[in-house]
């Protein structure tokens, strides 16, 4: 009994140690930035930016790019919905919002006449990209790395000048079987 008051004695020392205050704790917090695993990212609401958007052409497809299968795709109008967990972006067919990306479409051919398939970053009030949307619209696209145009190196000349290269290399955030204007 006597090492009693010892071993209470250096127990408390070892937790005041340590124990930090509160603003330690409050410094090792993670800044509350949005969870695409848990965040709904609603794809068919058009954001502001996409104003005078009217869809893409029913019946046509868009590249849904899986890592077995990478040349899948999908029947618009369903469309395609993208992954942001590895470095491939798998995707999958869907008729329901997209947590990270949504592919209406995938070039010009998709599109209304006139308009240009567009990606635009969606992003929050901190500045954090939480996901992409890629939609036929007849504003600009913008420029990299919050606006892309869509092509097919086959396909139509890039409406902003550019030459069609692959997104693989080029823009990392989107499937690697996805073409962008540079």
């Amino acid at each position: 009994m006597r090492n009693t008051p010892f071993i209470v004695a250096t127990l408390c020392g070892f937790v005041a140690c340590t124990t930090q205050g509160d603003d330690a704790v409050e410094r090792r917090k993670p800044t509350n930035r949005p969870d695409a695993a848990t965040q709904a990212i609603d794809a068919s609401t058009p954001s502001a930016t996409d104003a005078g958007s009217s869809g893409s052409i029913p019946g046509g497809t868009v590249s849904c790019y899986r890592e077995g299968d990478p040349d899948a795709f999908c029947t618009l109008p369903t469309h395609c919905c993208f992954t942001n967990y590895s470095a491939q972006h798998n995707g999958a067919c869907a008729t329901s919002s997209c947590t990270w990306g949504t592919i209406e479409c995938d070039g010009p051919e998709d599109c209304a006449e006139g308009q240009s398939c567009c990606s635009r970053a969606i992003v929050d009030s901190a500045g954090s990209t939480v996901g992409y949307r890629m939609s036929c619209t007849s504003t600009s696209c913008g420029g990299p790395p919050l606006g892309d145009e869509l092509c097919h190196p086959d396909g139509a000349a890039c409406r902003n000048g550019g030459t069609c290269v692959t997104a693989y290399g080029n823009q990392t955030d989107f499937p690697r079987s996805l073409y962008v204007c540079r």
